[in-house]
């Protein structure tokens, strides 16, 4: 049995629902960094899920993880990579937006806040694959990570 959450309101959420990362370029376009998300997800090797690329705008890139270890086929987080623009940088950020957690046996005696989010360690995997890449395209760039690891 699972929990499923959309990360918006006061309601008590895991803390890795709050992780994220933010990058800050100025040598790297909108468009190229939002490419770079293809490629960081197709290069993920995490043995707990995979990443599918959704949806993009020019302002967004919707990804989902798929858990290995369930047998649904469901994916179990969503995530979008956000770009802003302003005067002569662009920065990038992560944000969860929908995920489930386990909550049957005895994780229903976890509270809320340090129960795990399924395929939380794909994720991760992404985020360090992402600013690899970024870092690698733009030496100078400004990676920053935040929330629960």
């Amino acid at each position: 049995m699972a929990v499923q959450s959309v990360g918006s309101g006061w309601e008590a959420r895991p803390l890795q629902s709050k992780a994220s990362m933010s990058v800050a370029t100025g040598a790297l376009s909108a468009t190229q960094v939002l490419d770079l998300v293809a490629t960081a997800a197709s290069t993920v090797e995490d043995e707990s899920g995979w990443l599918r690329v959704g949806e993009r705008s020019a302002n967004k890139v919707a990804v989902s993880v798929r858990d290995m270890t369930r047998e649904s086929t469901d994916a179990v987080l969503f995530f979008d990579v956000e770009v802003d623009r302003a005067v002569g940088r662009v920065t990038v950020r992560t944000v969860i937006t929908s995920y489930v957690v386990k909550s049957g046996g005895m994780s229903a005696l976890v509270p809320m806040t340090r129960r795990k989010i399924g395929g939380f360690s794909a994720y991760r995997s992404f985020m360090d694959r992402y600013s690899k890449m970024l870092s690698e395209a733009d030496p100078s760039a400004n990676v920053s990570y935040s929330g629960e690891w």
